[in-house]
């Protein structure tokens, strides 16, 4: 599947999420911004950024930046509020808040680790809903 589609359809998953939810979705106009969707309940705004990944091996690798043929962007806390990130197989929605983003990559593990190792494992069961 082509880039491009993937990210369209990601971010039409993440606004009927959260329309359902009773989120208002605005859709900015054009490319160039760090965000895909502005959302609003309760006279709260939040800049959503959305990716769309296909899980491997219980994990979703969910990469904390943006390229093209010309640059890398890495994302900062500040260009956003929250990451929503859609696991293309399931279209489950996880929302993980920009202060948690430290790396250029984020893994949301879907199934437990085969070691048992709790620490330092952000499961995606944790970021199910969309905080306010």
């Amino acid at each position: 599947m082509h880039t491009k589609l993937k990210g369209d359809i990601g971010e039409l998953v993440v606004a009927v999420k959260l329309l359902q939810d009773g989120w208002h979705v605005a859709f900015p106009y054009g490319e160039n911004l760090k965000y895909d969707l502005v959302v609003e309940k309760q006279g709260i705004m939040k800049r959503v950024q959305v990716k769309s990944v296909f899980p491997k091996n219980g994990v979703l690798h969910v990469n904390c930046r943006s390229s093209n043929n010309w640059s890398v962007i890495h994302y900062q806390p500040e260009d956003f509020e929250i990451l929503a990130t859609v696991d293309l197989e399931s279209k489950e929605v996880y929302f993980i808040p920009s202060k948690q983003i430290s790396k250029t990559l984020i893994d949301l593990r879907l199934i437990p680790t085969k070691n048992k190792q709790k620490s330092k494992i952000n499961y995606a069961e944790d970021f199910k809903t969309m905080p306010l």
